[in-house]
């Protein structure tokens, strides 16, 4: 599907009706990466419509030369949202970059927003005041068949974030991560494109509050955006439930999933609580 937002035409793909959850998805990648997790997680609860878009110069969204920072990218999902469901209030879903952006929706549109879930979110620590510390890269298990045949471009790619490797981890990394990897604008996103806030919102973000049910999903071995600047988001959010998962890097989804499912279900079951509405499955 197709919504043109400033000449635009931003792609997405959406399923079922219901409450509007909108995934937005990391750097560099596209919607595959939020559909391939948490569509089988969805597909058993009832009243939600999930929208998973990919932002521009990603997946089949172009870019555009006005489009030169984050703020820039935030501009245009506030008014997709308001094109796709204008009376209607949100949740949202952010992995990595696009839990930057969920920031800067929360910041920009909180009465729009019911609830949100952070995926692995990148966190700029000039926000917090809080210098950064990454965790080294770590790998805990690689399968026999992935080390013999580590020189394999596409293998190599995976354990160079890896902390976990099987041939099943590595079928899901081609799916739902290499394959945007791959279509992406790389002469935008590198050269062209800041994924950075301007310095106005990063003032405005120091006085963040937002107090509807949040859950912040971090892996402990992540060394691309660590675990450290996420918890200081408890300051600001009085209902997000934050987790720091073992044997988990950048890509926790996959590498975890069991226990990601199990955190969804739980941020989904919180928000209904709130909406005094029950359609979770216990």
């Amino acid at each position: 599907m197709t919504a043109i937002i400033k000449d635009i035409p931003f792609n997405y793909e959406e399923y079922g009706t219901g409450k509007l959850v909108l995934c937005i998805h990391g750097y560099l990648v596209d919607h595959r990466m939020m559909k391939n997790c948490f569509e089988p997680v969805f597909k058993s609860l009832k009243g939600y419509r999930r929208i998973y878009i990919d932002l521009p110069g990603m997946g089949r969204t172009p870019a555009a030369n006005y489009i030169k920072t984050a703020y820039d990218t935030l501009e245009l999902l506030i008014e997709f949202i308001n094109l796709i469901t204008p009376n209607e209030n949100v949740l949202l879903a952010g992995e990595s970059f696009g839990g930057h952006l969920s920031l800067g929706l929360i910041n920009k549109i909180p009465d729009k927003i019911d609830g949100v879930f952070l995926l692995c979110p990148h966190i700029d620590s000039l926000i917090y005041k809080k210098e950064s510390s990454l965790p080294e890269k770590t790998s805990i298990f690689v399968s026999d068949i992935l080390q013999r045949r580590k020189n394999d471009p596409d293998i190599k790619k995976l354990l160079d974030t890896a902390v976990i490797a099987t041939p099943k981890i590595l079928r899901d990394y081609k799916t739902s991560i290499l394959k945007g990897i791959k279509v992406c604008d790389k002469r935008f996103l590198f050269k062209h494109f800041s994924g950075d806030f301007s310095l106005k919102l990063k003032e405005d973000l120091k006085g963040i509050k937002f107090d509807k049910p949040m859950c912040i999903l971090t892996g402990r071995q992540d060394h691309i955006v660590g675990f450290n600047d996420a918890y200081e988001l408890l300051n600001f959010f009085p209902r997000a439930s934050y987790s720091v998962i073992d044997c988990a890097g950048h890509n926790l989804q996959i590498e975890n999933g069991k226990v990601f499912t199990v955190f969804v279900r739980d941020w989904i079951k919180r928000i209904e609580m709130d909406r005094n509405v029950y359609l979770f499955i216990d």
